[in-house]
């Protein structure tokens, strides 16, 4: 017998000594007419075996279109639903011991309009599956060498943007497994620019449901976008890759292989990068996978406790589109096993990530305060370089059909060091220079985080009735060590005063958090259930922030108290709730609240200050979704938290790192609440291809944590947390989208909006800044089998924001986006590819330099190789030199734009060979 650790091992024996469980299973569903949105009655369902296509039991459908089919045997079957005048629906089905399978509505399509609308091959070109939308892969035409992307391009309700991003009937993909499992972890595009095409079988859409409702039958509401990339059955048994290759002149390289070795159950794939032309990794959006430095807190529901989290960086996005010239180097490798007769499964990877970046930029801005402006100007130059080793692994256990043990890890450890140097200088309403400065700094540090979670779930023998065990530990650190130097002058009639700042800075923050959480589910009726839920969680948090002024010896020996702090903040929560959910085959609903008791002790220990605050909290929460066809839904859902300030926040010390932009914190803030409510509806016809939705949010929020800014007659500028009222966020967004079939041609519209109310005080005054961002967009495309492809996307916006302390000065400004990419297959295997984006940004009287960019990509080449598995081409990024990095924000009184150094033009020759080899077929490739 495994020997677990003795919590869980506790927790088994007790669990298992109910486990004794009756070896029947079952399948049930509904029949519908997709046509007519009716139920089908007296449609013959039949269960046959797999190996053999005996027949082992078969039903026919109620008035209501339902089947239930008990007392089944464990196994390996096919289902086959067949209706006169219906195509028939096949689906593989494996059911295990006393397992109940809902495969919820089958939708079956007249053979008519299927012949219509479908061009049939030896397989059908698209599919349902339940509420599963499945394409035949081999059905799509795409040119020789292409990557999944490419694939999934052609595939009717997928769009794929430039960036990797994709949007399935309307709803963005969070996550793309192959053959069910994930690939290099959260890493969508590892397999979607990097697979390649002719290696995958069937492309499957779907919602995944959380691990929760998967587990006890129970829809949470909560389902994440889906592919699921199935493999062809020869590419299991052999290995397949890409390599891609390019050098130019300037020190301009971009170089990229991996290689899949896939045998039965076990995968195994390596991947590696080295660039200067951008490239930093493989994926789209990981969500703050590696986290950051703990810049916030909020409620966590699988807890009911806070969470830190922060902001993503460079390692975050597959290019890098920061401010400076990149080099990047990285690496991975992915392995994943099942044994045991699948009751056991381990999926894990490792990374390595290397960023090393070196630029210039600019910055103009605009402060308000209630009597005067300020207009000011900022040159700086900075060099970065960071690197960072990650590991994530997944451990599952079926322990029997009733329980089963998840184990996961994930980590990283890493070093930055950066080196910046700025010129300031400020002007006041009149044109007269009111400061100038000069600043330097540089850091040296590390981060490490880890992260383990043990999930243990156990289904009683009453459906719906079931217990889930939580156990998570997270520790993260962050060290730095660096010095500011600077030299502030500020100039008035009666002359210049000059200010010095030459300080260590020493900075040491480590959090540690602790939960546990346990989880009953109870059946009250067929399709309502009850949720009972007790956590408790601990959060420490240790942040030394030291700064250190130069003696007359030389040394940095002087501690300066303004700028040092050395600050504990210790939250203990405990956390109960209790919610119904509403379980229907249309409809699903919950409400609900939990409710926190929480200690909060901050400890300033230089300054020998204790503070223990106690709260009680409820977090209410209502979800309503009701399904009206396969692929159409309704969401709408309400939520209300609180989220505690930060330890930066709370932390009494001055952080003078930009001694022209001092934030101090706030010891005395309070939490703040917020009311969140969304909707989303959506809804797509995979026949006739057309299809739309829409979605909204609207949050408030009491008590928000807020910057109040003070400026002095120089513009100086210093912020301190506070809690205020009357703020509020908006968002909403739509789109349609068809397939004029007589010009063969895609066409999708939409539109956005951005919204928001901003309180906070600026000079003691009350300052209220309005935003809104109305946005429409607009993208077509056309495609014709090795002749050319074409597409276009456009949008237009248009900005207006206001303050309340100065009406008289309100910022408006039109934005426009327009790319136009094309493809051309000319004879003798020459290609020619290129890629044009115009960026438009209006001029405003603060803002007045010709910021628009014309970029304009392309390559031409020629395939080679059996097959046209290998390409050499010629490409050129940027041919007008004309690009530029650029950004323009409106925050509360400050208005600012960023131009910054990047990539320009650059030519590179570069060799792609798309390699496979397997026992049945040989090489593709000589």
């Amino acid at each position: 017998m495994r020997r677990l650790p003795a919590a869980i091992s506790l927790l088994f024996l007790i669990l298992a000594s109910t486990s004794i469980q009756a070896q029947d299973a079952s399948i049930k569903g509904i029949v519908s007419d997709t046509a007519n949105a009716k139920k089908l009655e007296n449609a013959v369902v039949s269960l046959l075996r797999r190996s053999d296509s005996v027949l082992v039991k078969f039903a026919r459908t109620n008035k209501s279109g339902e089947f239930n089919m008990t007392k089944l045997p464990a196994g390996d079957f096919v289902l086959l639903i067949s209706y006169p005048s219906f195509a028939d629906f096949v689906d593989p089905i494996e059911l295990k011991s006393n397992s109940n399978e809902d495969i919820g509505a089958v939708n079956l399509t007249l053979k008519a309009v299927l012949m219509k609308e479908i061009v049939i091959k030896q397989n059908a070109t698209i599919r349902m599956r339940g509420d599963t939308v499945e394409y035949s892969a081999d059905s799509f035409n795409v040119k020789p060498g292409a990557t999944v992307e490419d694939l999934l391009k052609k595939m009717p309700g997928i769009q794929v943007d430039k960036d990797g991003k994709i949007t399935a009937q309307g709803t963005n993909v969070e996550k793309v497994l192959v053959d069910g499992e994930e690939f290099f972890g959260d890493d969508p595009t590892i397999a979607t620019r990097n697979l390649q095409a002719d290696a995958i079988d069937k492309v499957q859409v779907f919602d995944k449901k959380s691990d929760q409702a998967a587990f006890t039958g129970i829809d949470d509401g909560q389902s994440k976008r889906t592919i699921n990339l199935k493999l062809k059955e020869d590419k299991k048994k052999g290995y397949f890759g890409k390599l891609d290759a390019g050098a130019g002149f300037d020190d301009k390289w971009n170089t990229s292989a991996m290689f899949n070795r896939f045998r039965a159950k076990k995968k195994f794939s390596v991947y590696g990068i080295a660039s200067s032309t951008g490239k930093t990794g493989l994926n789209w959006d990981e969500k703050n996978t590696y986290g950051g430095g703990g810049d916030n807190m909020e409620y966590n529901d699988d807890f009911g406790g806070f969470m830190f989290f922060g902001g993503g960086d460079e390692f975050n996005n597959s290019n890098y589109y920061g401010e400076g010239i990149p080099k990047s180097w990285a690496a991975g490798m992915n392995y994943s096993n099942k044994y045991d007769d699948d009751k056991q499964n381990i999926n894990g990877s490792y990374r390595f990530n290397k960023l090393h970046t070196e630029g210039v930029g600019n910055t103009i801005s605009q402060s308000l305060s209630p009597d005067t402006v300020f207009y000011n100007t900022e040159g700086r130059r900075s060099l970065n370089s960071r690197f960072r080793h990650s590991i994530n692994a997944t451990y599952d256990w079926m322990i029997d059909s009733a329980t089963s043990l998840k184990i996961t890890a994930s980590g990283y450890v890493g070093k930055q060091s950066t080196l910046s140097d700025f010129h300031n200088e400020s002007l006041n309403e009149f044109g007269d220079t009111v400061l100038k400065s000069i600043r330097r700094t540089n850091t040296d540090g590390d981060n490490s985080n880890l992260k383990t979670t043990a999930l243990l779930k156990h289904k009683f023998k009453k459906i719906g009735r079931t217990v889930s065990v939580t156990l998570e530990q997270q520790l993260n650190n962050t060290n730095s060590e660096g010095y500011l130097y600077a030299l502030v002058s500020t100039i008035s009639k009666t002359g210049r005063d000059d200010s010095l700042t030459n300080q260590l800075k020493q900075n040491d923050q480590h959090i540690n958090t602790l939960n546990g959480k346990i989880v009953y589910t109870e059946p009250l009726a067929k399709k309502v259930f009850m949720e009972l839920n007790y956590a408790l969680r601990s959060n420490k948090n240790d942040a030394e922030r030291l700064s250190y002024d130069q003696s007359s010896s030389g040394k940095y020996d002087e501690l300066n108290p303004l700028f040092s702090n050395h600050y504990k903040f210790d939250v203990l929560t405990n956390t109960t709730g209790a919610s119904f959910k509403y379980n229907g085959k249309k409809v699903t609903a919950s409400a609900g609240s939990d409710v926190a008791f929480q200690r909060f002790n901050q400890e300033d220990i230089i300054n020998s200050v204790s503070t223990e605050r106690k709260y009680t909290n409820f977090y209410p929460r209502v979800n309503f979704a009701y399904k009206f066809s396969s692929n159409g839904r309704f969401n709408i859902s309400y939520n209300g938290n609180t989220r505690q300030p930060s330890i930066q926040q709370i932390q009494p010390v001055a952080d003078n790192t930009n001694p022209l932009a001092i934030t101090v914190g706030n010891p005395n803030l309070k939490q703040e609440f917020r009311h969140s409510f969304n909707f989303n509806l959506n809804s797509y016809k995979v026949l006739s291809e057309r299809g739309f939705y829409v979605y909204g949010n609207m949050s408030t929020t009491t008590d928000a944590i807020v910057q109040a800014n003070r400026i002095d007659t120089s513009g100086k500028m210093i912020y301190q947390y506070i809690n205020t009222n009357g703020n509020y966020n908006a968002y909403s967004g739509g789109g349609y989208g068809m397939k004029l079939k007589k010009l063969d041609l895609r066409v999708n519209m939409g539109f956005g909006f951005n919204g928001s109310k901003y309180t906070t005080m600026v000079n003691g005054e009350n300052n209220v800044t309005t935003n809104y961002v109305p946005e429409i967009n607009l993208n077509f495309g056309k495609f014709k089998e090795k002749k050319y492809e074409i597409w276009y996307n456009g949008s237009f916006g248009y900005n207006f924001s206001k303050s309340s302390i100065r009406p008289d000065l309100k910022t408006t400004y039109w934005t426009m986006n327009h790319n136009l990419y094309f493809n051309l297959q000319l004879p003798h295997k020459l290609e020619v590819n290129s890629n044009i984006e115009y960026n438009y940004r209006q001029k405003t009287e603060v803002f007045d330099q010709n910021n628009n960019v014309f970029l304009w990509n392309a390559y031409i080449g020629r395939k080679f190789l059996k097959n046209d598995k290998g390409l050499i081409k010629i490409s050129a990024y940027d041919i007008l030199n004309q690009n530029k990095g650029y950004n323009r924000v409106v925050n509360t009184n400050v208005l600012r734009e960023d131009t910054y150094q990047v990539l320009t033009r650059y030519f590179l020759l570069s060799i792609v060979w798309n390699f496979s080899h397997n026992p049945a077929g040989g090489t593709a490739t000589p």
